[in-house]
């Protein structure tokens, strides 16, 4: 599934799905050959019943090799097969060699075998030509070679197109970035197949995977409708989330959660996510806040996003609530997990903040939801908290400076208001807070030129006509001192 709200559910399983299922039909490839080896009396070397002179031409090699005889048995079952082949070669042979050769897990041996057997088969022998076929695709599958698997697997499925076979196909073309190719081959298959619906949950995959989520919850629908599995509500959910109709999400979401589904969690995320998407952002923190409270496995990386959501919505007393638990964490020197997500639906100066690390972003919004509450020395400590982590926020710096020049801390709201218009953050804003700093600190040349900075280059009317004010009363007092 190519969407990122996938990263609460599924998306670490598009090619471990593929594997597993073709690990299966490998599996039974692999009991097959071990059946056929013991019908065709390939034994060990430790057995001395062989008749053939070039069977014990080849175990006499065997026994004179070290590594053999310290191999375990089904090494030692490979091993004197391919010796065998040496002089039999035939097709049948490399065929039993190359399913041995799965049972080591030995795939790139494996596919020179089957390769061989291919080489050597009869031209007539169709269905014989397609089962190979098969299983050079599938063994090209568990080396992540996709492009010689579609290639084997067209040619099996030409002789022989199995329903499995074409899932595996599909699933390897969606892995080559070729997803509409095997949506269109999927649809076409569950048109002509009367059974395809006994492997409908290995098609929302596919479906998933090419985009069209709208398929996939139907396909959701029949399969919980047929087995009342609560996993197809979630997967359905998933898609509605993709589609933007949150409300059916929800609500899937829920009758999940009263089946007894242990997803919640990860459902809450997902849902979350998708209703920030829908610029719905108070539904999405209460979503987060479900989540946080219930049972997803990373609580602190949720955090970051109440907090988010709650100040976009204005509600500051929530931001700094769950902003000042998970600082306070930070305080106690505990590792916490940042949510990996970006929001570019902000504005203003939370956008600028955004683009830094999650964690100073968490911390500066707390302290400027602290700002809206009034409360500066709590904003302070917020605002240092984004400060000193790896990536902090200049932002914080002219924030923090009018905190404490609140406080009557001038002279550390100097050093911040330095700090912002280095960084050329909130220039105007920030030489006006200087000023009126130096002003206290008693550097009336200095709150002079900061006064005179706004009036030449500002553009806030009030701040302008703030500084004019300022600026006048300065040199006012200057003329008369010099007056007396």
């Amino acid at each position: 599934m190519t969407d990122t709200t996938n990263t609460a559910k599924k998306e670490p399983g598009r090619h471990s799905w593929l594997i597993r299922i073709t690990a299966a039909v490998l599996a039974v490839i692999m009991i097959a050959g071990v059946v056929v080896y013991q019908q065709t009396n390939i034994q060990t070397v430790s057995e001395e019943r062989q008749e053939n002179k070039a069977v014990k031409i080849a175990a006499k090699q065997l026994l004179e090799d070290s590594d053999y005889a310290n191999a375990s048995r089904i090494e030692r079952m490979s091993t004197y097969t391919r010796n065998i082949f040496t002089s039999k070669s035939t097709s049948k042979d490399y065929e039993i060699a190359g399913q041995i050769a799965v049972t080591q897990g030995n795939y790139e041996e494996a596919i020179a075998l089957t390769s061989e057997a291919i080489r050597l088969l009869d031209d007539g022998d169709e269905a014989k030509a397609a089962e190979l076929y098969l299983r050079m695709g599938y063994l090209h599958i568990m080396q992540e070679n996709y492009e010689e698997a579609v290639k084997w697997l067209d040619l099996g499925i030409e002789l022989t197109p199995t329903m499995q076979a074409r899932i595996i196909r599909a699933q390897a073309l969606v892995n080559l970035g070729r997803a509409q190719e095997a949506h269109e081959d999927i649809t076409r298959m569950l048109e002509e197949e009367e059974s395809g619906e006994a492997y409908i949950a290995d098609l929302v995959n596919v479906y998933e995977a090419a985009g069209d989520y709208s398929t996939a919850a139907d396909l959701c629908s029949r399969l919980y409708e047929s087995t009342g599995s609560a996993e197809y509500l979630l997967n359905r959910a998933y898609c509605y989330t993709n589609l933007g109709q949150m409300e059916k999400a929800a609500s899937d979401r829920e009758r999940y959660a009263q089946a007894g589904g242990t997803e919640t969690g990860a459902a809450d995320v997902m849902l979350g996510i998708g209703w920030m998407r829908a610029g719905e952002y108070d539904k999405a923190g209460q979503q987060f806040i479900k989540a946080l409270e219930g049972d997803y496995a990373d609580p602190d990386s949720l955090y970051y996003y109440v907090v988010l959501c709650s100040y976009i919505t204005q509600n500051y007393e929530q931001a700094c609530e769950y902003g000042d638990k998970l600082i306070a964490k930070i305080n106690q020197g505990e590792d916490t997990g940042i949510a990996s997500v970006r929001v570019e639906d902000t504005t203003g100066k939370l956008q600028v903040s955004l683009a830094k690390t999650d964690l100073s972003s968490l911390c500066l919004m707390t302290g400027a939801s602290h700002v809206q509450m009034g409360d500066f020395d709590q904003a302070v400590d917020s605002l240092t908290a984004c400060l000193e982590q790896n990536g902090g926020v200049v932002y914080a710096n002219y924030l923090r400076g009018t905190c404490l020049l609140a406080a009557g801390k001038y002279e550390e709201a100097e050093k911040d208001f330095d700090a912002a218009i280095a960084a050329g953050e909130e220039a105007e804003k920030s030489h006006y807070g200087r000023g009126l700093c130096r002003m206290e600190l008693g550097d009336r040349e200095g709150a002079m030129a900061d006064f005179d900075w706004v009036v030449l280059n500002g553009s806030d009317q009030e701040l302008f006509e703030e500084s004019s004010a300022l600026l006048l009363q300065l040199m006012e007092e200057d003329r008369q001192q010099e007056s007396n």
